[in-house]
């Protein structure tokens, strides 16, 4: 047996090399992963010895170890790096390394990885079956395995796992060229070029943002100009190479260009690209080291980035695609801003700007279809260029809004009205145009086009909620006002997530015993310095940032936390009702949050009842009428709060699965003038034909609730009975109103 080792270790002793090294340490990730299989130890150190300071196609070798047949598979299990696996045959039983040798093949599906076996029997296991039976990659006695032998061996299996794996790498790398290629049919040059640049990060492995640029052949001195970008260069689009204000990028894609070559740094990048009507340069803003710069593949991906830019467009409409509005021909929003970018600097291009809103574009587009829409948006186009075509800078600046840069004496809203007095021809029709507009004049203090559009566009807003006239002027309180608003919903945001907005709950009666039936759930927000803001201020705000479906679902379970509290005391025939907004019926998750809230409470359905006013019902008549036909089939009641005080919501009425009729607070107040008495009946007479519970709200004097009592009202909530109570101040006036009325 020892003289077994001796042999083992004058396996080397051919070479004159100092076996006295110590390995030294190796970063795993940067080295070649060497497994050593065999259940003798002292073979394992020998070969680590032999092979220390090994260095092949610049990377050192780093030695995992294993003792048996067992051991090497759940190494390889836990490592997907490992390069060349030196295999002992016979360990703990005679085939154990062969057995091995098959598990990592077939049941792991490690191919690359090369195997060498090393057995101490000469002419045990005859080699050719071996070799053709399992896949291994050399097969020798350890007699045979000098050292020199050795790395031999070594460096060829290491070479061949390095070629396999680069293969496997550019056939993956092929595959996502082939996707990208599939994504490049991209007709949008925007999108087109993050899509290409996202192909040549994957292709390249760098994390590069950049742009593409393009210069046509066959045009007399055609100039090199950006069609796209992604986000780091936006501002560049449009742009001729010699206006950008980079130096580096004007020098690398001019170079790029004028070489017909591909420019590689070591901080950035330029690639050439050559089609028949134009050559590209695209410009990438990380470098890469030529050694790793796989030219093959990238030229096949950039040679179909040649041919996907004919396909983005022609390339004469390219250049206008940047600027142009292909619809009317006019220019477009990036136009637009660069010719107020001018204008700032250029008195001579006069001292106004309006933004020219088409209203109710959305109905004539919904109501006579897209094509007509069209056709409504060119004719506009054509009459706004017949007046200031010649005059003043025209833009389509977006789907329904028109751009004049010009002087006040022709542009103002007289002449804007009067140009549109008579109706447009579209296709065989004559339809009719109204405008909203928002005017902002010349400004010293506006420095530049995106601000002086900002400012039109706060007035063109203005304008539209202005119901005596359609159009408005830019002043600084207006900027003031939205400054403020933006303020408010940014506090509404902080004050909701910090739980400062509270529940308050107003007491519904019972008209003849005054015994409480229900509660409304009222939404509150404290202000810092005591009080509260009101609602009307509030719930716009909320609806407008998005918030309000967030806000809406913490009103239910609030109320269902309230509904709880009061069933575990006895109080179990309550109910609560909860205003809901447009915002949350718009919510596909707006049902089942509802329903999910009251099952986690485990309050009855019948307890929680859902007000919705006559605009939120006339907003989208559809889906409000399919989510409360939901809701009402999981027993949630409904009720209609306002009713009357719009005029559209009759012919919904027998559609909406109702269950209570809101009277509306101005009626009660009129309730004693011959009119709104009539109202009041009207509105009483048409619940109980449909079957509906009825209740009055803001009474506040006991005039109002004889008057309701006589009509035949069910129901009142006002400040004649009680104010909004706190949470906590709820089962007191429950208990309070359950006891003393028990005469009744």
């Amino acid at each position: 047996m020892l003289q077994n080792k001796l042999d083992d270790v004058i396996l080397f002793a051919d070479d004159d090399d100092d076996l006295d090294i110590e390995p030294d340490e190796v970063d795993p990730s940067n080295a070649w992963h060497v497994l050593v299989v065999d259940d003798d130890a002292e073979i394992h150190s020998v070969t680590q010895l032999a092979l220390s300071g090994l260095e092949t196609l610049g990377k050192p070798l780093y030695f995992g170890h294993a003792y048996s047949g067992k051991e090497s598979i759940e190494y390889m299990q836990n490592h997907h790096d490992v390069a060349v696996i030196l295999m002992d045959v016979v360990m703990e039983h005679e085939n154990a390394g062969l057995d091995a040798v098959k598990h990592i093949r077939d049941q792991l599906g490690q191919t690359n990885t090369r195997i060498i076996l090393r057995t101490g029997q000469p002419g045990y296991a005859p080699e050719e079956t071996v070799v053709q039976q399992y896949d291994i990659n050399d097969y020798k006695t350890k007699t045979e395995l000098t050292r020199s032998k050795l790395v031999t061996t070594l460096i060829s299996a290491i070479r061949s796992f390095d070629q396999i794996t680069q293969i496997e790498k550019s056939k993956a790398q092929l595959a996502n060229i082939v996707a990208s290629c599939v994504q490049l049919q991209q007709q949008d040059p925007q999108k087109f070029t993050q899509e290409t640049v996202s192909a040549l990060n994957d292709l390249l492995e760098i994390h590069a943002q950049g742009l593409i640029c393009v210069r046509p052949i066959n045009k007399e001195n055609a100039r090199p100009f950006v069609i796209g970008s992604t986000s780091d260069y936006q501002d560049c689009n449009g742009q001729l190479i010699e206006q950008l204000d980079n130096g580096r990028i004007i020098m690398q894609l001019s170079q790029c260009l004028n070489h017909q070559q591909h420019q590689l740094h070591a901080a950035d990048m330029a690639l050439f690209v050559k089609s028949k009507k134009f050559h590209a340069a695209i410009y990438l803003d990380e470098g890469i080291d030529s050694s790793q710069f796989n030219e093959q593949l990238t030229n096949v991906l950039l040679s179909n980035v040649g041919v996907s830019l004919e396909n983005v467009q022609l390339f004469q409409e390219l250049k206008n695609m940047a600027f142009r509005d292909n619809l009317t021909g006019l220019s477009n929003r990036t136009d637009f801003i660069r010719m107020l970018d001018k204008y700032v600097q250029d008195p001579s291009m006069g001292d106004t700007v309006v933004l020219v809103d088409l209203t109710h574009f959305a109905d004539i587009n919904d109501g006579l279809g897209q094509e007509t829409g069209n056709h409504l948006l060119r004719a506009v186009a054509e009459r706004l260029k017949e007046k200031y075509g010649n005059n003043s800078r025209l833009a389509r600046v977006s789907a329904d809004v028109f751009g004049i840069i010009g002087h006040k004496i022709l542009v103002n809203p007289e002449h804007i009205l009067e140009l549109f007095d008579y109706p447009l021809k579209v296709q065989d029709q004559r339809i009719p145009v109204h405008f909203s507009m928002g005017f902002c004049d010349r400004d010293p203090n506006d420095k530049t086009g995106i601000r002086i559009l900002k400012h039109a566009d706060i007035a063109l807003n203005q304008a539209k909620k202005d119901r005596q006239q359609c159009y408005s002027y830019f002043s600084d309180t207006m900027e003031q006002k939205t400054a403020w608003r933006l303020g408010m919903a940014h506090q509404l945001r902080e004050d909701f997530a910090a739980n400062k907005l509270q529940v308050w709950f107003q007491p519904q009666l019972d008209i003849s015993s005054h015994n409480v039936i229900g509660f409304e759930a009222l939404l509150r927000w404290p202000r810092v310095e005591g009080g509260m803001i009101e609602p009307e201020v509030f719930v716009p705000l909320a609806e407008h940032s998005g918030l309000m479906i967030d806000i809406g679902n913490w009103v239910v379970e609030e109320s269902c936390r309230q509904l709880k509290q009061l069933e575990d005391k006895g109080y179990n025939k309550i109910r609560i009702a909860i205003n809901v907004s447009m915002a949350q019926f718009r919510n596909p998750k707006f049902v089942p949050t509802i329903i999910d809230t009251v099952h986690k409470f485990a309050v009855k359905p019948q307890s929680i009842e859902l007000e919705i006013t006559e605009s939120v019902l006339m907003n989208n008549p559809g889906a409000v009428i399919d989510a409360l036909t939901l809701l009402k089939a999981e027993g949630i009641q409904v009720s209609l709060d306002d009713f009357g005080t719009g005029f559209s919501s009759l012919n919904y009425l027998h559609q909406l699965p109702l269950d209570r009729m809101k009277i509306d607070r101005a009626f009660v107040r009129d309730i004693l003038s011959k009119n709104g008495e009539v109202i009041v009946e009207t509105v009483l007479a048409l619940g109980k034909k449909l079957g509906l519970h009825t209740i009055a709200e803001g009474v506040e004097e006991m005039v109002q609730e004889r008057k309701l009592l006589d009509m035949g009202c069910e129901e009142v909530q006002g400040f004649l009975y009680a104010k909004p109570l706190a949470p906590e101040q709820v089962q007191n006036f429950v208990a309070e109103h359950q006891n003393s009325h028990q005469h009744h």
